[in-house]
C-alpha cells in the first residue's frame, strides 16, 4: 500500500543522524511496490493506473511499481533503467514518476516477455538493483507448461502445505459461491461478477496482461447458481476452472517458470501485506489493509534483525512470529532472522484453519513466580483471554518481577521490557509493596477475547466510504492527526500526535458517561481519585503519569543515579523527564518500586487496562518509598435505590451487575432464564449503604436472554440482559 509507517521512521532514523551523528551514513534502498485496488482509485491523473501485487515475480503484461529511498541525504538526480531482460523485450522504465518528496520516488514498467529482469536505481555513487520474473499461470493442478506434459504440479512437491490449504475458505471460495451456497450467493445474497476477479486466480484488468491467468481464458458467468454449478463451469470452461477459487499463485505469483527452480524470483514467499491488499482492499467491505496500514505493527522493527537477534525476531517480524508458532526453536540452523513486517500472514496462517479466523497462535504462556526459588521462575498458560491470547504471546514481560529483584546483577535493560500489556491485563507480574495489596479490575472478565474486544471494535469503521483509521486491524484506540500530504503529525516524543478516541469501544459495556476522550476518564479506588496525591482529581491517565513520575523521581535522588535518555515520558510542555537507570546498588525496595513504575509506564494505556491493578501497584511502590500518598475518602451514599445495566451486555460468560442502595438493609438479586424460572441467587443478605457490584459468571448456561431482579425495601427492578457463546 501507499500509506505506510515506515515513512515515520525514516524520517525519525533522518533527525536522529542529524541530531546524534558526527558523520551521516548515505543508504539507498529499492524494492517493488504493491498498490491496492483502493490506491489506484484514489486519483486518475497519478501513475497509479492498475492494481500490483508487490511481488517479484508476476504475470507477463501486469504493470510493476518500483520504489526507491535514499536516507541521510536527499536525492540528487536518480536514473532508472532496465539493465537485464529476456530476448526481445523491450520493456522500459516509464518517463512518468511518483516523486513523493526528496527521499522517496516511484516507477513503473511493464514486463512484456517471459523471464528474468533487473531494474537498477542510480543517484551518484549510490545503486540498487532488484530482480524481478515475468510468466504465465497454470493452476496447482495442472502439469502442462508451454504445452509440455512435465507431470508436476504444486501438490507433487508441496503436498503437505496443499493439503492444509484445501480446507481453507481461500480454496473453496469460487466453487461455493458457483454452487449457491448460502452465504455468499442466490437471491438474498450479494455474489456477483464483480466478486470473481478476487476469486480466481491470475485475474488482471489490465488489457496488457495476457498470461493464462483466468480472465485471459474463456468464461461466461451463468445466470443462476446453484448446487452442481462449479462441475457444470468444469465441463464447459475447463481450462478457466483450473485457475478458479484463490489458488498458491495468487500469493506466491504464476509458476509457469517454477518447476523447481527459484533462482531469478521463479517463485516468490512474502509476508508483505501488499499480497493480501491487492483482494482485500478493494472496497468498502475490504478495508482490512487500510486499517492495517495504520497500525504500529506496519512500521519497521525497532531493533535490527539478523544472528543474535533470534529473540527479538519472534516478535518484530511476521516470519519470526510464524516460525514461533510453529514451535520452531531459535537455535534451528535454518531460523529466518531476516526482517518482514508484521503483517496479514505474521499472524494469520493462510494454509490452514487448524485455528479460528486462522491465527497462527491460540495458546500463550507468561511468566509464574517460583516462590522456592525466586530465580527461577515457571510459566502459567493464559486462560480467559479468547482471541486475544495470541496478542499476549508477544505483549507480555521478558522478565518476571520476583526473580529479576532478586537477581545478583543488574542491567540498565532491568524491567519488563517494552510490552507488558498483557501481563497487566491478567493481573500478573507487578509486585505487592508498601502493604498495600493488589487489587483487579475486571476488564479481563469483562471484555470477551481480551484484547480483540477494545483495540478490534470497529462498529464505526466507515465513514461513507472513508475507513476510520482505529479498530478493526489498525489495532488503535485513537485516529492521529496529519498533515495535507497524509503524513502523521509527531509529538516530542516522536509518537503521533492524538486526533480521537473510540470512546465507543468502551460505550460497549460503559456506555457514555466516560467522556469524549480518555484524559477525561476519572478513577475512583475507595472514594479516592487524586491518586498521585498532587491535589488535584485529574484523568486516569494523568494520575498514571504524575505516580510514575514522583516515583522515578524519588529514585533519581539516590546517590551516584544516571538518568536513561531511552526511558522516559514527555509531559505536558514537551519536555522530556529521563528515568533513573537502575543500579546493583539499589535495595530491594527501591528496585522493586522501579519494576512497578516501569512496567505501568510501558504498558502505555494509562492505567485502562487494568484500572485498580496499576493504581494499586504504584500507590504501593509510592508507599514503599516513603511518598505520600491520597487518603482514601468515604465513599458517597447514592440518593436513591437504582439498578443499573449489566456490563458487558451481551457477555461471555461473566458479567457485573451494579446496584446503589441510599440506605443499609436486606436485599435480594435473582437471576431468571427467559421462561421466568430462577437459574440463581447472587444476593440473600444485609448490605450496607453504597454502590455494589456483583459479578455474575454463566460458564454452564445456554445463549440466550436472562432477567435480573432486585428487591431492596420497596425497590423492586427487573432488568434484561443477553448471553451470547
Amino acid at each position: 500500500m501507499l500509506s505506510r509507517f515506515t515513512k515515520f521512521i525514516l524520517v525519525l532514523a533522518i533527525s536522529s543522524s542529524a541530531i546524534f551523528a558526527q558523520t551521516t551514513t548515505v543508504t539507498l534502498t529499492m524494492d517493488v511496490l504493491g498498490v491496492s485496488p483502493r490506491d489506484v482509485a484514489k486519483s486518475t491523473t497519478d501513475i497509479y493506473t492498475f492494481a500490483s501485487t508487490g511481488l517479484k515475480n508476476v504475470g507477463i503484461g501486469s504493470i510493476m511499481y518500483f520504489k526507491a529511498t535514499i536516507t541521510g541525504q536527499k536525492f540528487a538526480n536518480p536514473t532508472w533503467t532496465i539493465t537485464r531482460r529476456p530476448s526481445g523485450s523491450a520493456t522500459a522504465v516509464a518517463a512518468t514518476k511518483h516523486i513523493i518528496d526528496e527521499y522517496n520516488q516511484v516507477v513503473y514498467l511493464t514486463p512484456d516477455k517471459l523471464g528474468a529482469y533487473e531494474v537498477t536505481v542510480t543517484d551518484g555513487s549510490f545503486t540498487k538493483t532488484v530482480t524481478f520474473n515475468a510468466t504465465k499461470y497454470l493452476g496447482y493442478e495442472n502439469t502442462v507448461v508451454e504445452g509440455v506434459d512435465r507431470k508436476v504440479n504444486c501438490n507433487t512437491c508441496h503436498s503437505s502445505v496443499v493439503t492444509k490449504w484445501k480446507t481453507t475458505g481461500h480454496a473453496t471460495m469460487f466453487t461455493r459461491a458457483m454452487n449457491g451456497t448460502p452465504g455468499l450467493s442466490g437471491p438474498a445474497d450479494h455474489y456477483a461478477s464483480y466478486c470473481v476477479p478476487c476469486h480466481t486466480t491470475g485475474y488482471d484488468a489490465n488489457p496488457t496482461a495476457k498470461n493464462d491467468g483466468f480472465d485471459d481464458l474463456t468464461f461466461t458467468y451463468p445466470t443462476v447458481l446453484g448446487p452442481g454449478g462449479f462441475d457444470k463451469l468444469v465441463t464447459a470452461f475447463p481450462a478457466a476452472m483450473q485457475r478458479a477459487n484463490i489458488q498458491c499463485e495468487s500469493c506466491h505469483g504464476p509458476a509457469g517458470s517454477h518447476v523447481g527452480a527459484t533462482t531469478d524470483m521463479r517463485i516468490q514467499a512474502t509476508y508483505n501485506a501488499d499480497v493480501c491488499a491487492y483482494c482485500h482492499d478493494s472496497g468498502t467491505h475490504h478495508i482490512f489493509p487500510e486499517q492495517w496500514d495504520a497500525s504500529y505493527h506496519s512500521g519497521a522493527t525497532s531493533y535490527p534483525t539478523g544472528a543474535g537477534r533470534e529473540s527479538c525476531v519472534r516478535c518484530h517480524t511476521g516470519a519470526g512470529f510464524a516460525q514461533y508458532s510453529a514451535g520452531i526453536p531459535t537455535t534451528d540452523p535454518y531460523f529466518d532472522v531476516s526482517y518482514s513486517p508484521i503483517s496479514c500472514a505474521g499472524c494469520h496462517d493462510p494454509h490452514s484453519k487448524t485455528n479460528v479466523h486462522q491465527l497462527r497462535k491460540v495458546t500463550a504462556e507468561i511468566y509464574n513466580p517460583n516462590s522456592a526459588t525466586p530465580t527461577a521462575p515457571t510459566y502459567k498458560a493464559v486462560t480467559g483471554a479468547g482471541m486475544g491470547t495470541m496478542c499476549i504471546n508477544c505483549h507480555q514481560s521478558r522478565a518476571e518481577a520476583n526473580a529479576s529483584v532478586a537477581a545478583t546483577s543488574i542491567s540498565s535493560r532491568f524491567g519488563p521490557h517494552y510490552g507488558p500489556q498483557g501481563d497487566i491485563l491478567l493481573s500478573s507480574n507487578m509486585l505487592e509493596l508498601g502493604g498495600v495489596k493488589l487489587a483487579v479490575s475486571n476488564h479481563l472478565g469483562a471484555a470477551v477475547d481480551a484484547c480483540v474486544r477494545c483495540h478490534m471494535y470497529n462498529l464505526n469503521a466507515l465513514t461513507g466510504s472513508v475507513v476510520n483509521q482505529w479498530g478493526g486491524h489498525s489495532f488503535s484506540m485513537s485516529t492521529f492527526k496529519k498533515d495535507a500530504s497524509g503524513n502523521y503529525l509527531m509529538g516530542p516524543d516522536h509518537r503521533r500526535i492524538k486526533d480521537k478516541d473510540n470512546m465507543e469501544a468502551c460505550a460497549q459495556c460503559h456506555g457514555s458517561t466516560f467522556g469524549t476522550n480518555f484524559e477525561d476518564v476519572k478513577f475512583y479506588l475507595n472514594g479516592s481519585g487524586d491518586h498521585d496525591n498532587n491535589g488535584k482529581v485529574e484523568g486516569l491517565h494523568q494520575e498514571v503519569f504524575g505516580m510514575v513520575n514522583k516515583i522515578m523521581s524519588e529514585l533519581g535522588k539516590i546517590p551516584g543515579s544516571t538518568f536513561s535518555p531511552e526511558y522516559g515520558q514527555y509531559d505536558a510542555t514537551g519536555k522530556f523527564i529521563a528515568f533513573p537507570v537502575p543500579k546493583a546498588t539499589w535495595t530491594k525496595t527501591q528496585l522493586s518500586a522501579y519494576w512497578n513504575a516501569i512496567t505501568a509506564h510501558n504498558d502505555k494505556s494509562g492505567g485502562i487496562h487494568n484500572p485498580k491493578y496499576i493504581i494499586t501497584g504504584l500507590k504501593g511502590a509510592m508507599k514503599s518509598l516513603g511518598l505520600a500518598t491520597a487518603v482514601e475518602q468515604e465513599t458517597e451514599v447514592p440518593s436513591a435505590y437504582t439498578l443499573y445495566q449489566n456490563y458487558p451486555n451481551p457477555f461471555n460468560p461473566t458479567t457485573m451487575i451494579k446496584f446503589a442502595l441510599p440506605k443499609s438493609g436486606h436485599v435480594k438479586l435473582t437471576i431468571y432464564d427467559a421462561l421466568g424460572q430462577e437459574v440463581q441467587t447472587l444476593v440473600n443478605d444485609q448490605l450496607v449503604a453504597g454502590t455494589h457490584n456483583i459479578e455474575w459468571t454463566a460458564k454452564n448456561m445456554a445463549s440466550g436472554i436472562y432477567l435480573y431482579r432486585i428487591e431492596a425495601g420497596n425497590f423492586v427492578k427487573v432488568n434484561k440482559m443477553l448471553l451470547v457463546k
